[in-house]
């Protein structure tokens, strides 16, 4: 058995010998290249699943199937993606994978769309993501051959570490220049506008002034985009293309009732005719561009709430919206008090005294809940489009054992940062599908020995036996996000370390981008699916066959 496993070594050691000189070559197949783009496909999928959303689903797959009847290489079967993330982004894979984010999807308008997809098809129908691997760090390309050459052999590891130098690829100026201008007759050829991605990149160009500067990642590694746009208009000029006008209109916005008139640190003072008490809620908004990066208006860039009111006279302390921008709250800021949605009702409620920041506020419970009984904090947050105020999950509750003393562990969900749970959340009961294998929350963090302590509602014996079986448990971030599965939810995973005096696990493995330093208090503890041992447990089992 030991020599047909070292002759193994020795078949796959020679073939990843001559595979990497192939690479080096640049001889890639088109089958190999369809193969790998599978293989990250599928790990990208895993990580950051597609939205639900079937109409953009079937509309960018129809989009993209009218462009990609003119492509240079017709062999390659495409596939489109819209992934569940905030982040503003469009990629292309090897083999036919274009992915958009959802954030991107719903900012640009259809033309928009067009525009940017023909050029993530270009990237793929030229050989850019195949050269821009090859001309990588050697890493790169030695999971390139893992990954085309061991078949189903390859390590979860690898498969995300290629997955994320992709979602990043760094192409060059000249493939970018390419990927614009033929990307632009792709659109031309298939009925389409050809400016849509000249329009795109005005949006890019808006967004980059916002940040200060800082290109979103899509444009990471794109020339400027005021050379961009200046090579796209003249090419639409020798096109004969009418190149149209950028207008930016300013759209008022209702419900001022004062401006800051003062700041010191995160409070604010400021007059009103508004009737204010302590409390209150109101909005600090400055003038910057709406959801679509098309109007000029007034969009809110912290929460604001009252913690003195005299006549006229208002204090209050703020929390800024960080995912708008750097906005300075400054004096002149306006201050709002839009409408606001009709109260809900839950089982309960976290009622700050003091409204300062760090104040956790006590439960207010309409009956008595058990431990460990499991709530969701509802707040009054912004929609996605910053249109107008609605309830979401803004927090996750755990109640102690202590609850009816005020005692629970909960944590604020990161975009919901600027409406803390501990201000008057609504609580309603979480029902989730995975409760029987819930261990309970993490209460403590150890980041230097990368150590989590659980409490839990189960027995110590049950633990003590899950540590002697070696039992895998999943880290997950809490359920606020009813979009959410639990696979999308799973961060790391860990073992029973110690049951003395404190339960204490270690964690062995995180999925790529977390590290112990994104966990909080309040993360969930499961009992791992038993299908879904880690990667290093079945490659043990497997070799131990």
């Amino acid at each position: 058995m030991m020599v047909n496993k070292c002759r193994g070594l020795v078949f796959c050691f020679c073939a990843l010998v001559h595979m990497l000189a192939a690479l080096s070559a640049g001889a890639v197949s088109l089958q190999e290249e369809i193969d790998l783009g599978k293989k990250v496909d599928e790990q990208i999928l895993k990580e950051t699943p597609q939205i639900s959303d079937e109409k953009a689903l079937r509309e960018i797959s129809e989009i993209g199937q009218k462009l990609v009847k003119y492509v240079w290489r017709p062999e390659i079967k495409y596939h489109f993606r819209i992934l569940r993330t905030d982040e503003l982004n469009a990629f292309a894979v090897p083999g036919g994978f274009i992915y958009f984010s959802e954030r991107l999807w719903n900012v640009l308008r259809h033309d928009e769309r067009v525009g940017v997809l023909a050029h993530e098809i270009v990237h793929v129908d030229r050989r850019h993501t195949i050269d821009a691997i090859l001309k990588a760090q050697r890493r790169q390309i030695i999971l390139a051959v893992l990954l085309t050459a061991l078949n189903a052999n390859e390590t979860w590891t690898n498969i995300a570490d290629l997955a994320h130098q992709l979602y990043t690829l760094k192409y060059s100026r000249g493939d970018e220049r390419q990927a614009d201008e033929i990307g632009v007759e792709l659109c031309h050829k298939a009925g389409f506008n050809p400016a849509g991605l000249l329009l795109a990149l005005r949006k890019i160009r808006r967004f980059q002034t916002e940040q200060g500067g800082e290109p979103p990642k899509i444009f990471s590694s794109h020339p400027p985009t005021p050379e961009r746009e200046r090579y796209l208009t003249e090419l639409l000029q020798k096109m004969g293309i009418p190149v149209p006008p950028e207008e930016v209109k300013e759209v008022a916005r209702p419900y001022q009732i004062g401006e800051v008139s003062s700041i010191s640190g995160s409070m604010v003072s400021f007059v009103t005719d508004h009737q204010l008490s302590g409390g209150s809620v109101v909005w600090l908004m400055t003038k910057g561009w709406d959801f679509y990066y098309e109007s000029l208006t007034a969009v809110p860039v912290a929460r604001a709430v009252v913690l003195e009111s005299q006549g006229k006279q208002c204090k209050a302390v703020y929390y800024a919206m960080r995912p708008l921008g750097g906005a300075d709250i400054r004096k002149g800021v306006g201050v709002y008090a839009p409408p606001m949605p009709n109260p809900e009702k839950g089982v309960g409620r976290i009622v700050s005294s003091t409204f300062l920041p760090g104040d956790p506020g006590k439960l207010e419970l309409a009956a008595s809940l058990p431990s460990f009984q499991r709530l969701l904090a509802r707040q009054v947050v912004w929609d996605d489009r910053y249109e107008k105020l609605v309830y979401a999950n803004a927090g996750y509750v755990v109640l102690t054992p202590h609850s009816t003393g005020g005692t629970y562990l909960g944590v604020t969900r990161p975009e919901y940062s600027y409406a803390p749970i501990s201000q008057n959340s609504v609580l309603v009961k979480l029902v989730d599908p995975e409760q029987a294998r819930w261990y309970g929350p993490v209460a403590s963090i150890g980041r230097s020995g990368q150590t989590l302590e659980l409490v839990t509602p189960r027995p110590i014996e049950e633990l003590a036996r899950a540590r002697s079986a070696g039992k895998i448990f999943d880290i997950a971030v809490p359920p606020w996000d009813s979009k959410a599965s639990y696979e999308d939810r799973t961060i790391g995973r860990a073992v029973l370390r110690s049951l003395d005096g404190k339960i204490v696990l270690q964690m062995k493995e995180y999925k790529p981008g977390w590290t112990i330093r994104d966990i909080s208090v309040g993360f969930d503890i499961y009992e791992a699916k038993s299908e879904s041992g880690s990667a290093t447990d079945k490659q043990k089992a497997a070799a131990g066959k």
